[in-house]
């Protein structure tokens, strides 16, 4: 059983060539209608420097970006983008998803596991989906790799639900920290906008506790 959460939004997604090269940088702007990410990517002949946007938009504002030409599109990318690698264009496809936070009661059923995407979604506003994907098949090949060591059976019902007891409560945690990162950050009340602010200033002054922060987003 899967238990989904709404969030009335549409992530964008598209790739963009770029005046300035990214050094391998990846930028997010936390704005009110939703977050906007440029994701570093490998460049090639006709376009040496590209990244990924990942753009999340409420439903119907999204819908309508989505459906701007190329020239309305790039500005709109502008506007969000700023000057970090220069002027900006599309290029290629675009694509657009609805967006949700989902969780699988159980990540296990007789001799199965889910791990990553099939057992957990995650807003895309901390981009940590993937981390806890990984984590998820970290856990799992460690206890396979145990009860293998022992000569047991690798689909029993006890070694899946130690697998299940490992993962599932950080990724619920995860899940939680990712949902408060949205309601805050997507939220233009002026008490909330003060405190935000004052936490990444606090961050940007105090380098051990910005590694901490730079760490746990890694999954480290």
């Amino acid at each position: 059983m899967v238990t989904r959460l709404p969030y009335n939004q549409c992530g964008l997604i598209s790739i963009i060539h770029h005046e300035r090269p990214h050094e391998d940088r990846a930028l997010e702007h936390f704005l009110p209608q939703g977050p906007f990410a440029r994701l570093p990517l490998p460049g090639n002949d006709e376009h040496p420097y590209r990244s990924a946007i990942v753009w999340a938009e409420a439903t119907k504002r999204a819908e309508r970006f989505y459906a701007l030409d190329q020239n309305g599109f790039a500005r709109a990318i502008m506007q969000r983008l700023g000057d970090d690698v220069g002027n900006a264009v599309p290029v290629g496809r675009r694509w657009i998803y609805p967006l949700s936070a989902q969780y699988a009661q159980r990540y296990t059923a007789p001799r199965l596991a889910l791990a990553g995407d099939s057992a957990h979604g995650l807003h895309p506003i901390a981009g940590q989906g993937l981390n806890a994907g990984f984590k998820d098949v970290i856990a799992l090949t460690a206890v396979l790799e145990e009860r293998f060591a022992k000569g047991g059976d690798l689909g029993s019902p006890d070694l899946l639900m130690r697998y299940q007891r490992r993962v599932r409560p950080s990724n619920m945690a995860m899940m939680a920290a990712c949902d408060g990162l949205e309601r805050l950050f997507g939220n233009d009340n002026p008490v909330l906008r003060f405190g935000r602010d004052l936490g990444l200033g606090a961050m940007s002054r105090l380098p051990n506790l910005r590694r901490a922060f730079v760490k746990k987003a890694m999954g480290l």
